[in-house]
């Protein structure tokens, strides 16, 4: 006798509802649901503009206006590819069958997109339990109670509507975006650096505060702890006379804080920047919020004193928060927007960069991690390449007094290699190989300093604004075993800061707790002619 064995079909409606035409109203409620979804799988390109997009704004020297019309185009050309392959197939009869895999594929593909935004679940390998989860949930319901199944999808179909609203939400901000007119990234000083006849003009004849910021420079990984096959020749050559402090205490975990704590010496523990390009601080114990300009900062006290200010700096838009207190200022960050994208690409590339890396993450994401983290290593070595150029012409011309330099090294993402003693194409070198491009760097600033003869009369200040958080950077592609090795697993918040004053020729040490918003005051006692005590 042949066994019976039962069969299970998928539950299906009548033969000619399937080739039925859908009517005008349903094709365009099915577009709008393919455009929502659409807007939910590229959202990871756009998420920081919606809502105004302030943290891109402040950071970004140029119009938004290229990025926000390719990213507008990447979901429109998802949305219609999505449109073009589903209409057709709701007039089969497997469409049912493509309900169930939609069903099943996208919830844990859209938790897999916004990785970064969830990067426990990634990194303990979670997406694929919850693939797994899903499915075995939606086959139950679908073969032993299907009246559940069926009220998932409708669910599902229901929810597809209010993708529709965020998508729409998605494109008003987005063109409000657009519609933002950055502030300046360079503003040119009043003093000719050559006079009529092209010739340079002898070195002013003035002290100078050459004041330095290397982003995320750790006292522990420049000195305490120093990697065996890591030199930093001229860390070590400022540290022989000059004042390093060995306990500094930090004001803050974020740069976009911790700067305008320094500039104005108040501690800053909130921050908006608004869509006019100003800049209000919340201070701590100090109700309500207060403008930040040039004028209330260290820039206008220099001025007032009677100094010529000037500005190099990355990630921060000094020329637009500060400018109306410096004389000669440039800002620049050439980094990457998520996505691929950067304002110096042209629309096309902005527009296919991200749609060939959802396809490159579904075939090998370990290679799609790599490429992107090609790419960021790429951007910045354009933007430290742009820095170093103006802030080596800035210091040649020594007609500044006061001087503030915002380096965008040892910052990941890490574009020397010290093997090479090059900058690199690939996302293969850690954070002491930034450390080596900082004391380059250093290097650089110390001979065009001491070739002066405005040398002995010439503070110089050399600090991070905050350590290494490994926190930050540990779960990232870009991270490497030297960089495990060398942190040892440990976030050490103190960031290193060396004290040269004018004419000090022997190294000390101040090993007591000494927090890092005292550099302001240090500051502004040089500036007006008194001798600073630690």
């Amino acid at each position: 006798m042949t066994p019976n064995y039962p069969v299970i079909r998928m539950p299906k409606a009548q033969l000619s509802e399937p080739r039925q035409k859908l009517s005008l109203g349903e094709l365009i409620k099915k577009l709008c649901q393919c455009i929502g979804l659409a807007s939910l799988i590229m959202v990871m390109n756009y998420g920081d503009l919606l809502g105004g997009g302030a943290d891109v704004r402040m950071h970004v020297p140029f119009k938004l206006t290229g990025i926000v019309a390719a990213q507008l185009m990447d979901v429109l050309l998802v949305g219609v590819l999505l449109f073009a392959i589903l209409v057709p197939l709701s007039r089969t009869r497997i469409y049912p069958w493509v309900r169930l895999v939609v069903a099943v594929v996208m919830p844990p593909y859209l938790i897999w997109r916004m990785q970064t935004l969830m990067p426990e679940v990634m990194s303990d390998g979670l997406v694929p339990i919850i693939l797994a989860v899903w499915a075995a949930v939606l086959l139950l319901l679908l073969f032993r109670f299907r009246r559940i199944y069926n009220w998932v999808i409708q669910a599902g179909d229901f929810v597809a509507i209010f993708f529709a609203f965020f998508a729409l939400f998605s494109v008003v901000s987005l063109l409000w975006v657009a519609r933002w007119v950055p502030g300046p990234y360079e503003k040119h000083a009043s003093w000719n650096p050559v006079n009529a006849t092209g010739q340079a003009l002898p070195a002013r004849e003035h002290p100078l505060v050459v004041w330095v910021i290397f982003d995320e420079l750790s006292y522990n990984q420049v000195f305490e702890h120093r990697a065996h096959d890591l030199t930093l020749p001229h860390f070590d050559a400022l540290k022989q006379m000059s004042t390093v402090f060995t306990n500094v205490q930090p004001v803050g975990y974020r740069t976009v804080k911790i700067v305008p704590s320094l500039l104005t010496g108040k501690v800053v523990d909130d921050y908006r920047f608004r869509f006019n390009n100003s800049f209000v601080v919340h201070e701590a114990g100090v109700p309500g919020w207060q403008p930040v300009r040039g004028s209330n900062s260290v820039f206008g006290d220099a001025q007032r004193a009677g100094w010529r200010t000037a500005v190099v700096g990355w990630y921060n838009p000094y020329c637009t928060i500060y400018g109306d207190a410096i004389d000669d200022c440039y800002w620049m960050n050439l980094d990457r927007i998520d996505g691929l994208m950067s304002q110096k690409d042209t629309f096309v590339k902005n527009t296919w960069s991200p749609l060939e890396q959802i396809v490159r993450e579904i075939r090998a994401p370990a290679k799609a991690d790599r490429r992107a983290c090609n790419y960021d290593v790429k951007q910045r070595r354009s933007t430290d390449r742009d820095l170093q150029q103006h802030w080596t012409e800035l210091l040649k011309t020594d007609q500044a007094d006061f001087i503030f330099l915002h380096m965008s090294v040892p910052h990941s993402p890490n574009a020397w290699s010290r093997m090479n003693d090059d900058f690199t194409q690939f996302c293969n070198s850690s954070y002491l190989d930034n450390l080596a491009l900082a004391d380059r760097l250093l290097g650089q600033m110390l001979e065009i300093l001491q070739s002066s003869p405005r040398w002995k009369d010439t503070t110089m200040i050399v600090e991070g604004d905050h350590g290494w958080r490994i926190d930050l950077w540990n779960w990232l592609p870009s991270w490497t075993d030297e960089d495990e090795e060398a942190s040892r697993g440990v976030f050490d918040p103190r960031p290193a800061v060396i004290i040269h004053q004018a004419g000090q020729t022997q190294g000390q040490a101040v090993t007591a707790a000494w927090p890092l918003l005292n550099v302001h005051g240090v500051v502004e006692e040089v500036i007006h002619h008194q001798t600073p005590q630690y």
